[in-house]
């Protein structure tokens, strides 16, 4: 009895080891460039110099004073809304529609997901022609069917960009939360709708209280995995507007590469890393208290 005690104790401490490497890419590449940003958000330093001036938490009133800074975030907070709405639902509708494993619902999951792996330079050079307000296809469409009063300059309207260039990041992502929720949907037992069938249970019925219910950890990481997304988001607002010249499509993370490489205060840059961090933990945070509440319930 103890030699197998032994045997297995032996055993599990050689599944260990396995982790070391995971645990050393992860301390190299995520907890020590953050530590290091942290520690950076307490100096005023170009990057370059050897010398750094340290100056506390003046960075972070900087920051909080900050009218860019203040654009930035809302502007970030409208972006995610959009995602976790349209991304969200479409992802989900599309899956209720395609969770049958048939040959054209595996053609359509191939094609939704296609842009997924597709370059952000590219998508964001495609979007941007798509836009343009004198050729664009949008605008041409809608004046083809009729619908001139309906043509924007997308890109160029401070109070529409940021919803523009939104959507299209919910074009990219609808193929990872379809996948995602088909995924879920086919974890679901079939035993459950045939018994809620023979109850004489309706779609509709067995969609609200079979399918959603025990959806909601699926549902959990696409949101998790959404908010993350759109506050990491950079590319397609740099690659199409730059941030805007007046900032209408200015993200915390825009702001954070231009305080760093445009104008050589990683600092200030650091700080609002700190506090991207910090906006993401507390989303997260609060998404799954609200879920685990919701399962509790």
């Amino acid at each position: 009895m103890q030699r197998k005690q032994r045997l297995r104790r032996g055993s599990n401490w050689h599944g260990y080891l396995f982790l070391v490497v995971p645990l050393m890419i992860y301390s190299v590449f995520f907890i020590t460039p953050n530590v290091l940003a942290l520690v950076n958000s307490l100096f005023k330093w170009d990057g370059i110099s050897p010398v750094k001036e340290f100056v506390g938490l003046r960075n972070f009133s900087t920051m909080l004073a900050d009218r860019v800074f203040k654009k930035a975030f809302w502007n970030t907070i409208k972006y995610c809304i959009t995602l976790l709405i349209f991304q969200t639902l479409s992802g989900l509708i599309l899956a209720l529609l395609l969770q049958k494993s048939t040959r054209i619902n595996n053609l359509f999951r191939t094609v939704y997901f296609m842009p997924v792996m597709m370059s952000s330079v590219t998508v964001g050079l495609i979007w941007s022609f798509i836009y343009d307000p004198n050729i664009g296809a949008l605008n041409e469409f809608l004046r083809a069917v009729g619908l001139t009063k309906l043509t924007h300059s997308w890109l160029s309207e401070e109070q529409l960009v940021i919803y523009s260039i939104a959507f299209v990041h919910v074009w990219v992502g609808i193929g990872q939360s379809v996948v995602l929720f088909v995924a879920g949907l086919q974890s679901i037992p079939s035993d459950l709708y045939e018994s809620a069938a023979l109850d004489g249970a309706t779609k509709w019925a067995q969609t609200w209280r079979i399918t959603l219910p025990l959806l909601k950890p699926t549902t959990l990481v696409v949101l998790v995995l959404t908010t993350i997304g759109a506050f990491k988001s950079f590319d397609y607002v740099y690659i199409m507007t730059g941030g805007g010249a007046t900032h209408s499509s200015e993200v915390l993370a825009t702001l954070l590469y231009k305080e760093a490489y445009a104008y050589s205060d990683f600092g200030y840059s650091s700080a609002l890393s700190a506090a991207l961090l910090l906006i993401v933990t507390i989303l997260t945070f609060v998404q799954m208290r609200v879920f685990s509440e919701k399962e509790d319930g």
